[in-house]
């Protein structure tokens, strides 16, 4: 028993040290508002695009509406074997468009081909055909601010990055289930660009990531992590900064924001979250597999501790006995309590400062009103989706992956 309490209590104050160094992290690094006033790169947005109708009209639309020369631009969509009107809709922008262009994938890979990473090999295909100099991926489901790629650019012409990992948040959330991926989401960014300032180079989305194209070949793309159908944007950033470790960067700028919507129920919230874990065990840099791995066991500690204290007690109240041994069985039930209360204390204290900075950023302050909430949900899909994720296939755009 006291063994496992001191273990619950060194995983609490891990916890909380790599928590308060993510936050320091964080407020630590500069926002960029800077927008050179001659960008000249040139500049490939590639967006895989499958079953994705009812949103891709919208980003083609945001992206038509960039602030950004279009003689510097070139937008390249791969069609992944989409079902529905996908293809159609991206024809008709291509046509108003010319620097719009939209392939299929099948014309460039036969569809019986045996792979999982229908992703990469979208991506891999469009870098081929790219004539920027500037790679930046998103995906159809997204909105974009007016000086999105102007925001990247004049981060990439400043700094002379390989690789820049920008932000993404939700919008449009309708329910409290809603709000605590919006909250955690922020979370995660935040975590993002921490660890990218320490140098820990295995996080990112590619929703919005830009990189060098030189830098895309000079690692061989997708070669040696094209196993998994997820880790186009994490794995691929540790693979270039192993090339280039002091030109990978974060950019904290909220006009590089791209807006997603949250999942609508559990059901996708629990795929989209087990294809994310999918992909943990692919991770090369030991650090976030150590970090991630404590963070799960302190969160399962709380778990433990919580059935130990309510077992013990419904023991107690089965079996009554008021002589000593009565009282040497209550003191396992008050120290459970103690630990338990201590766990839950802590977390919640880093946890509300960390996402109060977090969702400062992004200007949803609003979302730290259901920060109590999100505490619980996020006590319980941590352990979830950590043991399942790892485990089970999910379903991810129609297709059953592992």
């Amino acid at each position: 028993m006291l063994i496992f309490l001191f273990i619950s209590f060194l995983l609490t104050i891990f916890y909380v040290s790599i928590m308060w160094t993510y936050k320091n992290e964080w407020e630590r690094m500069e926002e960029i508002h800077f927008l050179s006033e001659h960008p000249a790169t040139s500049v490939s947005v590639i967006i895989p695009a499958r079953n994705e109708a009812a949103n891709i009209g919208h980003l083609l639309h945001d992206i038509t509406q960039q602030v950004y020369p279009t003689a510097l631009t070139e937008v390249i969509i791969i069609d992944d074997f989409s079902e529905d009107g996908t293809y159609d809709i991206c024809q008709q922008y291509a046509k108003e468009h010319t620097y719009i262009k939209v392939y299929k994938l099948q014309d460039i890979i036969p569809g019986n081909t045996a792979t999982e990473a229908y992703k990469k090999k979208a991506i891999e295909a469009a870098v081929q055909l790219a004539k920027g100099q500037l790679i930046i991926t998103t995906d159809a489901d997204c909105r974009l601010q007016q000086h999105w790629i102007h925001s990247i650019v004049s981060f990439y012409e400043k700094e002379k990055c390989a690789l820049i990992a920008a932000p993404v948040g939700y919008y449009k959330e309708k329910t409290r289930f809603q709000h605590f991926q919006a909250l955690d989401f922020c979370g995660m960014q935040a975590i993002t660009g921490a660890s990218l300032n320490m140098e820990m180079f295995n996080m990112a989305n590619g929703a919005n990531l830009a990189y060098e194209k030189q830098a895309f070949l000079e690692v061989n793309g997708y070669q040696d992590i094209d196993k998994k159908a997820s880790g186009d944007d994490m794995l691929l950033v540790y693979k270039i900064a192993q090339r280039f470790p002091e030109k990978v960067r974060f950019l904290k700028n909220r006009a590089a924001i791209v807006l997603t919507e949250p999942m609508h129920n559990l059901h996708d919230f629990l795929q989209q979250r087990f294809r994310w874990t999918s992909k943990s065990a692919s991770y090369q840099d030991k650090r976030i597999t150590l970090i991630l791995g404590l963070v799960y066991l302190f969160v399962s500690s709380i778990w433990i501790n919580a059935i130990l204290f309510f077992g013990n007690l419904l023991y107690s109240s089965i079996f009554p006995d008021h002589t000593l041994i009565a009282l040497l069985n209550f003191l396992p039930v008050f120290l459970y309590l103690l630990m338990l209360i201590f766990q839950i204390l802590c977390k919640t204290i880093i946890d509300y400062h960390f996402l109060k900075s977090a969702s400062a950023f992004f200007n949803r302050h609003d979302l730290m009103d259901t920060f109590y909430s999100s505490e619980l949900l996020h006590i319980w899909y941590i352990p979830f989706v950590g043991t399942l994720g790892n485990i089970l296939h999910y379903k991810w755009k129609g297709r059953k992956l592992r």
